[in-house]
């Protein structure tokens, strides 16, 4: 009977944990500051957020792995070359390990980044997706973006006369 009754309450323990990793939540929150910092424009503060250790993937096509300084560049391209941005989340999800599939704490998110480039005033609306990996101080280490980066630039790029 104990064994049963054992059982029993290890089956509950586990049927209700979210399996979800301790750091997620942190993350989570952290995610979405930087969102509503970085359509701020204020590049120091976006700064603020990355490791002095990252690498990132530009969502370029060929786009390298970059390092911190890389990355600062390319978010610092894209603000300078964009106004008025917005980003509207449709979901905020929990990463997994490449290696491993278990949870570990890092953010994803699907979403829309709008505004109007800088030199044409043309707008933009575009899905996206990105992913951000975290050290135990909540700071970027990893991370990349998914959209059609070139498509984008040549669609607002000023019209040739």
């Amino acid at each position: 009977m104990k064994k049963i009754l054992l059982i029993t309450v290890l089956t509950l323990f586990i049927s209700c944990s979210t399996g979800q990793h301790p750091d997620y939540a942190r993350n989570l929150e952290i995610t979405k500051e930087w969102f509503d910092v970085f359509v701020t424009e204020d590049f120091e503060a976006v700064s603020a957020y990355y490791a002095d250790e990252v690498e990132y993937q530009s969502a370029f096509y060929g786009g390298p792995i970059m390092n911190r300084e890389e990355t600062l560049n390319y978010l610092k391209g894209w603000q300078d070359a964009m106004e008025e941005i917005t980003w509207e989340a449709v979901n905020y999800l929990p990463g997994a390990d490449p290696e491993t599939g278990l949870p570990n704490g890092s953010v994803r998110t699907y979403g829309y980044w709008s505004g109007t480039n800088t030199a044409s005033g043309k707008s933009f609306r575009g899905l996206w997706y990105h992913y951000l990996t975290f050290d135990e101080d909540g700071k970027i280490v990893n991370g990349g973006d998914f959209g059609d980066a070139t498509g984008l630039v040549m669609a607002v790029a000023p019209d040739q006369e």
